[in-house]
């Protein structure tokens, strides 16, 4: 029985010896690992080196621009042509005789200018013109008597503007300014008249005597007397 212990002992370390020197013959097999790491970028893998190794950089040749040739040009200025023209030679003009006016005759030592009258003639109006006026007094005539004064100051007013240099105008329109109580627009009116008629005695008498009637009006007593004495030399 001893016997047969012993000889089972010794078959199990013989297993055990086998399976340990099968085990050392096979191919030994590491465990698994599975590979997940991300493959890097282009730039990135250049940010990585750039940070240990220096990175050569070649310089790309610029493109050159085409030179530009100026043209030559001559310093000689181009030739004028110059084309001369005789002209007449103008006759010298002689100049009029100097004409020495006589001298004023000396009056107690002072020289005394000679007198020139200037005859101021007044242009006729037109036909057509003349027979508006005639019209617009006529109106202010037909207006008055309507007792309508005011439209015949217009009419006159009218009349001034066409004709500025007839008298029987500035006697009307002064006469009627004067019965609206406008005296000093009458003697003014009346006063204008009288540098027209230089040669009227009718006028003359007739716009004196509107003169005096405004002063009186106007409480110009003196004023009214020189009027009255002015219009009797015309009387």
């Amino acid at each position: 029985m001893y016997n047969n212990k012993t000889t089972a002992f010794k078959l199990g370390l013989l297993i055990i010896l086998a399976l340990l020197l099968g085990a050392c013959a096979a191919p030994s097999y590491g465990p698994m690992v599975e590979d997940r790491s991300v493959q890097a970028r282009p730039s990135e893998r250049i940010s990585a080196t750039s940070s240990n190794t220096p990175v050569k950089v070649t310089d790309t040749p610029a493109v050159s621009a085409p030179a530009i040739i100026p043209t030559p040009q001559s310093d000689v200025p181009p030739k004028a042509t110059v084309t001369i023209t005789a002209q007449p030679i103008p006759k010298p003009i002689k100049a009029p005789p100097i004409v020495q006016a006589a001298a004023a005759p000396l009056v107690q030592g002072k020289v005394q200018a000679p007198l020139v009258q200037e005859k101021v003639q007044a242009l006729p109006l037109p036909a057509s013109e003349q027979a508006v006026v005639e019209q617009l007094l006529a109106d202010a005539d037909q207006l008055k008597a309507q007792g309508k004064e005011t439209q015949a100051v217009i009419q006159l007013q009218r009349a001034q503007r066409i004709a500025p240099r007839d008298p029987k105008v500035y006697a009307r329109l002064a006469a009627l300014q004067l019965s609206l109580g406008e005296a000093a627009r009458a003697e003014q009116l009346a006063l204008k008249g009288l540098t027209l008629v230089p040669n009227k005695k009718t006028y003359q008498y007739y716009f004196w005597k509107l003169i005096g009637a405004s002063r009186s009006h106007l409480g110009d007593s003196e004023g009214e007397a020189k009027a009255i004495v002015e219009s009797t030399k015309y009387k």
